[in-house]
């Protein structure tokens, strides 16, 4: 008799765990996936006499296999170029998105970047071409 109360107590205690557990889970794959809103981690450089060029930022956000948006200004203009785990993939400069966006943004002068860790990427694919393409 003293073993199957053992074993009811067993089996309680494991029922007892297994709903609290249960309770604390997400019900909806989306739930379980979603991303919870954090502040923007952010990447400044200190002041455009101590950043490097643009072009060798974009070649380190590449090679570190880094994922965000670099926000780029000049004076009043001001363009986004997004990555993803080093790859870029879109970009907007003004009117104008892609590969001629990257390019309106090199040849600024006078430039200021900070480079966002945790923005909210955009869905548009504006560049094909590899980075090393684009610079050249």
């Amino acid at each position: 008799m003293n073993i199957w109360l053992a074993v009811l107590g067993v089996v309680a205690l494991t029922l007892i765990a297994v709903v609290v557990v249960g309770a604390r889970r997400p019900r909806h794959a989306e739930d379980e996936l979603a991303q919870p809103q954090r502040a923007p981690a952010r990447i400044d450089a200190p002041s455009s006499l101590n950043q490097p060029p643009l072009s060798v930022f974009l070649r380190t956000i590449e090679t570190e296999r880094e994922t965000g948006a670099l926000h780029v200004t000049a004076g009043g203009r001001t363009g986004s170029l997004y990555f993803l785990y080093g790859h870029l993939f879109h970009a907007v400069c003004g009117t104008q998105t892609g590969e001629s966006a990257v390019r309106e943004c090199l040849a600024w002068h006078d430039i200021r970047y900070a480079f966002d860790k945790k923005p909210p990427l955009p869905t548009d694919e504006t560049i094909e071409r590899p980075l090393d393409e684009i610079l050249a």
